[in-house]
């Protein structure tokens, strides 16, 4: 085994939180030979398709919904977790776009959407582990908080505005993100109630 592949391949994994991908080993000239003999010397542990991770590092399920689906972005009680306004829930939240073929996400609730409820408020976050996920900013995950307040228990949805209000989001946004949803009025009420 040639001993250069070998450390840079083990500096990858260092500089990626303990993980590393077939395509990322071969875009840095590594043969998935390396992968497979350092999986076989229990230094890594394959954890889904071209995706490894350092064995003794526990997989961080946001990233490995992203590595997987790329274009699943974190919404509603997921979003809000990674925004600090919720404790983590078990089943992950996530925002497709319409016409993007999945089955579903095993560990997540799918909600396919159109391209521009999609895009808008379109983020990242870091995920528990450290790792960079897609996510909604925190006017947006407040804007959907409101929009679907029939998925929360009344003591979540206050727990979560107010945490939110907290953190001074940007009235300009939420405003326009309310436009965009029609729910100006509710977000003026809301804001009253809070203050």
């Amino acid at each position: 085994m040639n001993k250069k592949k070998n450390e840079i391949l083990l500096d990858l994994i260092e500089n990626n939180d303990g993980y590393i991908s077939v395509q990322e080993a071969k875009e840095n000239g590594i043969e998935r030979t390396y992968l497979f003999s350092l999986e076989e010397d229990g230094y890594l542990r394959k954890v889904a398709r071209g995706l490894y991770l350092r064995k003794g590092l526990e997989v961080d399920p946001f990233y490995l919904i992203h590595f997987t689906y790329k274009k699943a972005a974190f919404s509603l009680r997921s979003s809000a977790f990674l925004q600090g306004l919720l404790p983590l829930e078990q089943t992950l939240s996530v925002n497709l776009p319409a016409g993007y073929m999945t089955k579903g996400i095993v560990g997540a609730r799918c909600r396919h959407v159109g391209e521009k409820e999609y895009a808008l408020g379109l983020s990242l976050a870091i995920s528990p582990n450290g790792t960079l996920v897609p996510c909604y900013d925190l006017e947006r995950t407040m804007i959907d908080i409101i929009r679907y307040q029939e998925s929360f228990s009344k003591e979540e949805l206050e727990i979560a505005l107010k945490e939110g209000f907290k953190k001074n989001p940007y009235q300009e946004k939420l405003d326009s993100y309310a436009k965009a949803f029609h729910l100006e009025a509710e977000l003026k009420l809301i804001q009253k109630l809070l203050a």
